[in-house]
């Protein structure tokens, strides 16, 4: 579950805006949302697949697919426990930088058809082919996705935590038409009570041999999972294998990184590096010029670029309010709704600056008000 923060910010000399600038207040539905299912034919067989799509409501253009996948309880009586809707925070903040996003379930998990087509256990050698099989569930996915009216197939992004991390490095490894990078966090496969790492370590290495996809590697030091000399070895063998890709390794991101993925301080950092990513490939995110624009129009200070970059950043639901005399400014960000975001953020302003009156300004990407 993620956890809730504030942040206080001081002495701002303008108001902070983006986006949709001449929206009097922000809609109720910015973002239209199905949970449903996937129907795909998977080596010649059919299969349905739970999923969950997401997209902004004021669009009307074919949109550039973010596919997002699950990773795997180290308990199995949770596979069928863990849903699309779970990683809906994640589906929102991909969505809002232009993306339509699908988090797909693959068999075995949720209520996809099952059962997994390749397990493993202690005696397996090789987890090649159990990574393919995850990979064949994601092109069939896409494949899908692809059909869908409101769907850019020619750009593509997949992204994977921890076993779906691995995943998406073997579908890498096909290199699929369009698929313009992978982003693995916190990637690869533990079994419990199993000796663990020369696998891995052999599996990056033999997707490495055919992947041309640009990877975004994104760790933590304190995964619990899967500690830095683990995916060191693993971005080395896949490196020198031929393989295209960036690892980042983070500080210790909460009490385990390895959960990095949903949880609020771990989407702080790895969609802020996910964005560099995007931008260096220019495919939709937020922009350095769309900052300085707006900068540039309310006549802010240089000093004011971080705070403009880290609400942009930050991951929804999020709320800015600002007190009525004050340069006083509090923002809340990383909630399940944006009314409870709304509501702290106001609480939170109101508690610094009793003797004022405190409203809200901006709501995720929209203004709600140029004044308090």
């Amino acid at each position: 579950m993620s956890k809730i923060r504030c942040r206080t910010f001081w002495l701002l000399p303008l108001a902070f805006i983006v986006l949709l600038a001449d929206q009097s207040r922000v809609r109720a539905d910015d973002l239209i949302e199905d949970h449903g299912f996937l129907r795909v034919t998977i080596n010649g067989r059919p299969a349905r697949l739970e999923s969950l799509t997401v997209k902004r409501a004021n669009v009307s253009e074919r949109l550039p697919i973010a596919l997002i996948t699950h990773g795997k309880s180290a308990n199995p009586g949770k596979m069928l426990d863990d849903h699309a809707t779970d990683y809906a925070g994640p589906a929102r903040d991909l969505a809002r930088r232009g993306w339509l996003t699908v988090v797909v379930m693959r068999r075995g998990f949720g209520q996809s058809d099952g059962p997994i087509s390749t397990p493993v256990s202690c005696q397996t050698t090789s987890l090649v082919e159990r990574f393919t099989a995850d990979a064949d569930d994601l092109q069939a996915a896409l494949e899908s996705i692809s059909q869908r009216s409101d769907a850019d197939p020619t750009r593509i992004i997949a992204i994977g935590v921890s076993a779906g991390g691995a995943a998406v490095v073997a579908l890498s490894a096909r290199n699929p038409a369009n698929l313009a990078g992978v982003i693995n966090v916190s990637g690869g496969l533990r079994m419990r009570q199993c000796p663990e790492g020369n696998e891995l370590v052999a599996a990056m290495r033999h997707f490495g041999t055919t992947s041309h996809v640009p990877n975004l590697w994104l760790y933590a030091k304190n995964d619990s999972f899967f500690p830095p000399e683990l995916v060191e070895r693993m971005d080395s063998a896949f490196l020198d294998s031929g393989g295209n890709v960036k690892l980042v390794m983070f500080e210790s991101i909460g009490e385990d990184g390895h959960s990095m993925f949903r949880s609020w301080q771990g989407r702080t950092k790895w969609l802020f590096e996910m964005d560099g990513f995007l931008r260096f490939r220019k495919l939709p995110t937020w922009q350095q010029q769309d900052v300085s624009a707006l900068m540039a129009k309310f006549k802010a200070a240089d000093r004011s670029r971080a705070f403009f970059e880290s609400y942009i950043a930050a991951p929804t639901e999020k709320a800015l309010a600002r007190s009525s005399s004050s340069q006083y400014w509090f923002r809340i960000t990383g909630h399940k709704a944006i009314e409870s975001a709304r509501d702290a953020a106001v609480k939170g302003c109101q508690k610094a600056k009793p003797a004022e009156q405190c409203s809200i300004v901006m709501e995720n990407d929209n203004l709600v008000a140029t004044t308090p």
